[in-house]
């Protein structure tokens, strides 16, 4: 394995980490590997995007429209929805629970993406199903309260 020095700031191999400068090392490692070790990467992958699509037509859209045109509409398993989601002040035989998921049930596949985008932030189904969700803090179920 290769290992190569790279100086994140000009004279940076003489500056010692220390608690006062501790997370700016971490910003510049963090921008040095996500970007600046993978230029070349981004630019042939920024390259052949720009072939298929138009920056002129690129700009209308915000990046959530964008991956929607990009991936499409995500299948959305309610099943695995309901059984990976959580309840409090509820269960799920209260009334209301079985009226929003008879209502969830009848939406279009556009409008249950939209739902979907709305609870979680995203409008994507997790690889590995819902009880793979993601939250702030990690693995977290949908929740209703």
């Amino acid at each position: 394995m290769l290992v190569t020095d790279y100086e994140l700031i000009p004279g940076g191999r003489n500056i010692r980490v220390t608690e006062e400068n501790k997370h700016q090392y971490v910003d510049l490692v963090a921008e040095h590997r996500l970007t600046t070790a993978i230029r070349p990467q981004i630019n042939a992958f920024l390259e052949g995007f720009n072939e298929l699509i138009h920056r002129d037509l690129k700009s209308i859209f915000n990046d959530k429209e964008l991956e929607l045109l990009i991936s499409g509409l995500p299948d959305i398993d309610l099943d695995d929805l309901r059984a990976n989601t959580e309840y409090s002040g509820y269960s799920a035989a209260s009334p209301v629970i079985q009226w929003f998921w008879e209502v969830v049930q009848g939406l279009s596949k556009e409008d249950k993406a939209r739902l979907l985008q709305f609870v979680t932030g995203t409008s994507k189904v997790p690889l590995e199903g819902f009880s793979a969700l993601q939250g702030i803090s990690g693995s977290q179920k949908f929740q209703i309260h």
